[in-house]
């Protein structure tokens, strides 16, 4: 990006770069239309080319963009405390479900440009270190003394990953049939505490439960 562009306040920057984040999310990078993102931005060709030197320059700029802002907004509200693996999940999906349905372009670029083949080396790169700093965060202080020892411990977090995964697929279709109500998103949460209990019995000992 340029200087220009970086004299813009934070929510042109934001709508700019994140209507340029929808189109390369469905389309990809060489079939995404620069004509399409200044009539939706509501901008003109001229001035894209005034802020971005090419369509790679903005590719990238918004790969930056969200990577950085993933990053801030996700991952630096993941305050770290002991805790049982369950209660560990239960949280980062929490905050990351919130993320999700806050920021929707952002979130949709992010997982675009993990299965982006087109992509530069260094932007695998960031998305790798965000990888392991996703997988950091879900294993620091976690109680792991809490798992009941008769089963294989990686079977055990394997299984729960699975229903926390499943539960968040159901939490999406809802949303899509029903339509978004960010008020409900703790709602919807809160009822998921009974399979937390449910999960508690079947993985953690009983002093655990």
């Amino acid at each position: 990006m340029k200087k220009p562009f970086k004299k813009l306040d934070d929510a042109q920057q934001y709508h700019i770069l994140t209507t340029a984040m929808a189109e390369f999310s469905k389309h990809g990078y060489k079939q995404a239309s620069t004509n399409r993102i200044v009539k939706s931005a509501g901008i003109s060709k001229g001035m894209l080319y005034y802020y971005f030197d090419s369509k790679q320059s903005l590719y990238l700029s918004a790969a930056k963009y969200a990577y950085d802002h993933f990053t801030t907004h996700l991952l630096d509200q993941i305050r770290l405390e002991e805790e049982g693996f369950i209660e560990r999940l239960a949280r980062l999906s929490r905050i990351k479900h919130k993320y999700f349905i806050q920021h929707p372009e952002v979130s949709q670029f992010v997982t675009h440009m993990f299965y982006d083949t087109e992509m530069l080396d260094d932007y695998q790169q960031s998305l790798q270190a965000l990888r392991e700093s996703n997988l950091a965060a879900m294993y620091e202080k976690v109680d792991m003394d809490l798992f009941r020892p008769d089963i294989d411990r990686e079977t055990m977090m394997k299984m729960i990953r699975w229903t926390f995964d499943g539960y968040i697929r159901e939490m999406e279709q809802h949303f899509e049939a029903e339509g978004i109500d960010f008020g409900q998103i703790d709602v919807y949460f809160d009822r998921f505490e009974g399979y937390l209990g449910t999960m508690r019995k079947l993985y953690y000992k009983e002093a655990a439960q």
